[in-house]
């Protein structure tokens, strides 16, 4: 395995139809948290990954993560997006230096209020989980395991401080490090094929860049 491109947007950034677009220009898997859904035997490596290294600390940490490892954790996939692997967008580049990331991006405040609508759905579900299957019931074991402060509250600001330090991170560093600067590409959904396929080095293709997963299309996450 190979990674050709990382993700280091946060999920609710348009990520889903990043992950689409990716797997039509590439011809292979693109890893996303919905990946968890096809490949259940994933979420137990992951799981014991994120609490092996804290997510929070990861870009901050001097540890490194070799391909090997990578490859364990998505097994056949050439790209990634999404959480949880775009908390590690410092370490999946260290071990593949030569992968364009991609910093998807949006308006913060529509991205708390995406976050927050996703939350809500979340937790309706666990209170509602008669009739759920067994499938589903270990998805969303997973997804409060993954991320336990789903039940807390938090402030609009606190949400937006969070996105933006994340993003703050990834632009701080290229800035830093040349070589880094030279393969990130900040982009939100607006943009389309255009910058990806440039980055890439690729044609555009003559179709419509997917628009799915939109907050009224709750697709379980």
């Amino acid at each position: 395995m190979t990674l050709k491109v990382i993700g280091a947007g946060l999920g609710r950034t348009g990520t889903t139809s990043l992950k689409q677009a990716l797997t039509h220009l590439l011809g292979g898997p693109c890893f996303h948290f919905l990946e968890y859904g096809v490949r259940p035997e994933l979420m137990l490596l992951w799981l014991a990954f994120d609490q092996e290294i804290s997510r929070y600390d990861a870009v901050d940490m001097s540890v490194s993560v070799p391909a090997t490892q990578w490859q364990s954790l998505m097994p056949g996939y050439i790209a990634c997006v999404d959480e949880p692997a775009s908390y590690y967008w410092k370490q999946l580049w260290q071990a593949f230096p030569d992968a364009l990331v991609i910093l998807s991006v949006r308006d913060p405040v529509s991205w708390c209020e995406s976050m927050k609508s996703i939350g809500g759905q979340l937790k309706a579900e666990k209170k509602q989980s008669e009739g759920m299957t067994a499938a589903r019931r270990e998805f969303l074991e997973f997804v409060y395991a993954l991320y336990p402060g789903i039940e807390e509250e938090s402030s609009q600001q606190e949400d937006i401080e969070f996105f933006e330090v994340h993003n703050g991170k990834v632009i701080a560093f290229a800035e830093q490090n040349e070589e880094f600067k030279k393969w990130l590409l900040v982009w939100q959904i607006g943009d389309g094929w255009e910058p990806i396929c440039n980055a890439l080095n690729m044609p555009v293709p003559d179709i419509p860049f997917p628009h799915s997963n939109r907050r009224s299309e709750y697709h379980g996450y």
